[in-house]
């Protein structure tokens, strides 16, 4: 008996101490103010768009032209170093690379469609660190909500316990009805214990994404869970999906790039020429000699074909995973609609029978016991049935929420 009751109060107080943690009461608008401008991730991510705008300009910068110099080092018939004046030799030839069959411009649209597609992987990490952040927020406040019930349950059944021990003590009640009740108050600090778990894990994935130290407090009133009770067409959602995600602009960026790098491959079989000018002071045919030359090479044995063959296959292999992401996008949309169909319905049909009747019911089941007007096993039965329901309900509850937050997820947009 007394390590029953010794292990009461070690869970209980284990779970108190949870609450010594600082914590700070936000609303979603507010965390989604928090992680867009703390998280690490996204921050990362948008450097990498700087880096892309960065390889823009690189790509349009012209190469470089190159200089060459030749002086002489010894001249043997007069027995002198570094024969270099008027008498000497020294020669000079300048060389500019011309990129011909608009090879240049080609590589710039490839640099542009790069940063493009950088934003769009932007927007894909947005979207899913999003649809994070909304279950973790509705997960906390569902947990949250049932873990207090159990609190308020386990308070009641300690100060019932507590009087019964008395009358045990007194010979006026049965020892068997104070181990019933030991027993419920067990399980459900058991219960309570296991979706504490649940709820720390919540904590520290969302305390991940805001970048904070302290465990939240989700606030959100009631009645915004009606908001959730509007479903959308659902050819309205595949039309905004199409339009708006970011994963099928990818995959059709990706597509583009895969055309232009083919454009790019036909286009080097146009030879570069090296235009070249230079001067020469005693080593040519003249004195002061002053020389221009063009150098380019021949496409006959390399005509570049191995990889315009390869960029072809790419190409098509892009614009094959362009047409299933579309078709993903689709059954995606279908998908959610279902679900969020589902949610509605069950969140309209158990919002009707859990009412504050429940609560009223619950407060007088308390009392009535603690009068001894109903038995041990009518009160254990429905203090069950209590915990059941409101965990259900609150279940529920995050369901539709989530699975509006994942409408906005597979349509990319604000839909709820």
């Amino acid at each position: 008996m007394r390590s029953i009751l010794l292990l009461c109060f070690t869970l209980g107080y284990a779970f108190n101490g949870t609450s010594q943690v600082q914590q700070i009461s936000i609303t979603l608008e507010e965390a989604e103010k928090i992680f867009l401008q703390n998280n690490l991730t996204l921050l990362a991510k948008q450097y990498n768009i700087s880096a892309k705008q960065a390889l823009i300009i690189q790509a349009k910068a012209y190469p470089n032209p190159t200089f060459n110099a030749d002086f002489n080092v010894y001249d043997p018939q007069h027995n002198q170093v570094f024969h270099v004046d008027s008498s000497g030799q020294k020669s000079f030839q300048i060389q500019q690379l011309i990129i011909l069959g608009g090879k240049r411009k080609t590589e710039i649209d490839i640099a542009k469609q790069n940063k493009v597609l950088a934003e769009s992987e932007f927007a894909e990490l947005l979207r899913a660190l999003k649809l994070q952040l909304y279950r973790n927020f509705y997960s906390i406040i569902e947990h949250k909500t049932v873990i207090a019930n159990f609190q308020k349950q386990l308070n009641i059944l300690d100060t019932i316990i507590g009087a019964y021990n008395v009358q045990v003590n007194k010979g006026n009640i049965p020892l068997k009805d104070v181990i019933r009740l030991k027993s419920v108050y067990i399980k459900i600090n058991n219960n309570k214990s296991e979706l504490s778990t649940y709820y720390n894990e919540e904590q520290k994935k969302i305390k991940i994404l805001l970048q904070i130290n302290q465990d939240i407090t989700p606030v959100i009133l009631e009645d915004e869970y009606n908001f959730f009770t509007d479903l959308k067409p659902i050819t309205d959602l595949q039309t905004i999906a199409l339009s708006n995600r970011p994963d099928l602009k990818i995959a059709d960026e990706s597509t583009i790039i895969a055309a232009l790098y083919l454009k790019l491959q036909k286009k080097q079989v146009v030879p570069d020429i090296a235009v070249n000018g230079s001067y020469d002071q005693r080593g040519g045919a003249f004195r002061n000699q002053i020389n221009a030359g063009i150098t380019m090479p021949l496409p006959i044995t390399n005509t570049n074909r191995g990889n315009v063959k390869a960029a072809e296959f790419d190409k098509k292999a892009m614009e094959v995973y362009l047409q299933e992401k579309k078709l993903e996008i689709e059954l995606d949309i279908q998908e959610a609609w279902l679900n969020m169909q589902r949610s509605i319905l069950e969140y309209r049909k158990v919002k009707t029978m859990f009412n504050d009747d429940f609560t009223q019911v619950n407060i007088g089941v308390n009392n009535n016991f603690s009068k001894r007007n109903i038995s041990i096993l009518e009160f254990v039965d429905f203090v069950e049935a209590y915990n059941e329901s409101l965990a259900e309900f609150e279940r529920i509850k995050t369901q539709l929420a989530i699975s509006a937050a994942e409408i906005n997820f597979v349509t990319a947009t604000k839909v709820y």
